[in-house]
């Protein structure tokens, strides 16, 4: 998740199975499988990566591998694995945590943000 300066809008749905990430900006929806499916193999490759999720505790932490190497953004390569973590603090307010493993450093947390 990346603020894109304007329609930096996302919608979050939650599906037996499944959690929905849609992004207004580009129209871009991510299903992220919470059953404990492998991730598919290298050979597999998408311009976002392709993310598997689950559950620790009351945060959701999204694993996301198997990127195309063809991003352009923050030095992304095919090798880069990120790891997501959204928490719910409150009715209106998720935290949102990001970490690339690839360049051991953690990166964006935005701290609260605002739910409708």
């Amino acid at each position: 998740m990346m603020n894109a300066g304007y329609n930096s809008n996302y919608q979050i749905v939650q599906a037996p199975g499944y959690v929905m990430i849609l992004t207004e900006m580009i129209h871009d929806a991510r299903v992220i499988p919470l059953d404990g499916r492998p991730q598919p193999p290298a050979g597999a490759r998408q311009w976002t990566g392709i993310s598997r999720g689950r559950w620790d505790g009351n945060t959701l932490v999204v694993e996301t591998t198997n990127f195309n190497g063809k991003n352009p953004f923050r030095g992304a390569s095919e090798n880069m694995k990120v790891t997501e973590r959204f928490t719910r603090t409150a009715d209106d307010s998720i935290t949102y945590q990001v970490h690339d493993r690839r360049r051991h450093r953690r990166g964006r947390n935005p701290g609260p943000l605002k739910c409708r």
